[in-house]
């Protein structure tokens, strides 16, 4: 492998290095320029391209698991941002509860904004009474969450056909998840503020508006009527993916089976 010519703005480029002599000045000289303390000297350590590969670190994608893809690998939704991100999810009940009681486990605080708290409910016992990251609240009761990087919030908005616009909106460290369980004319509203977009089954005649509203290809139009209890086709603006959510035994004794109605 070549070596690399002299770090421009050093003066090691400029002839400079010969005016500055040996020993005490020299090291004084070299500090000034921002090489650091003077240490043992070694022989290079050359990495020729094709051998570059051999550097990548095994290192997946850090998130929430959503499920499993067409391949089986684990799908990973990055919900945890320093930046704001929106998600609609037109779904079912037990999808969003799912992904929240899996952003808990993470470490985020789930703030759940919901005009059925009695649905929540057993969520909240089974985590410790709202103690242990899960609090629900009365739709517009919603207060500052105070997201960080140290403590970050998923916002779940259960507020049913028509959400009104939240009082707590997403920002650095608190994603916001609409769920809406069919597609309603505030819909194309929140798809097009959304970064993530969450389809379940559908009827055919809801099927073709998404088709339209999302740019989605005939075959994924096709396919929306007739998914089954448990999968999504997550949609960014590049990408479609369809993700099936399997509960783990503690999710399913405290959830139930997967079900697109509730």
């Amino acid at each position: 492998m070549p070596t690399t010519s002299a770090i421009p703005g050093t003066g090691a480029d400029t002839g400079a290095g010969a005016s500055v002599g040996s020993g005490p000045r020299r090291g004084i000289e070299l500090l000034r320029n921002g090489l650091g303390l003077i240490g043992p000297r070694h022989g290079r350590h050359g990495l020729s391209v094709q051998h570059l590969d051999a550097l990548a670190l095994p290192i997946g994608d850090d998130g929430v698991v959503a499920g499993v893809d067409a391949e089986g690998q684990p799908a990973v939704l990055g919900i945890n941002r320093p930046t704001p991100y929106d998600v609609v999810l037109i779904g079912g009940l037990w999808t969003a509860q799912v992904l929240a009681l899996r952003s808990a486990a993470t470490g985020a605080r789930v703030a759940v904004e919901t005009g059925r708290p009695q649905a929540w409910m057993q969520m909240v016992h089974a985590m410790g009474g709202g103690q242990n990251g899960l609090s629900v609240y009365d739709v517009g009761r919603v207060p500052p969450q105070g997201a960080s990087a140290g403590t970050p919030v998923l916002v779940v908005r259960d507020c049913g056909m028509r959400p009104p616009r939240g009082r707590v909106v997403s920002g650095p460290w608190q994603s916001v998840l609409t769920l809406l369980p069919y597609l309603s004319p505030v819909a194309p509203r929140l798809l097009r503020q959304a970064r993530l977009a969450g389809i379940q089954r559908v009827s055919p005649d809801e099927a073709v508006e998404l088709g339209r509203t999302m740019g989605l290809t005939r075959a994924e139009v096709e396919s929306l009527p007739s998914l089954p209890d448990g999968v999504t086709l997550w949609c960014t603006d590049r990408d479609r993916q369809y993700v099936l959510t399997q509960p783990t035994d503690p999710e399913a004794g405290l959830l139930g089976a997967p079900r697109r109605m509730d």
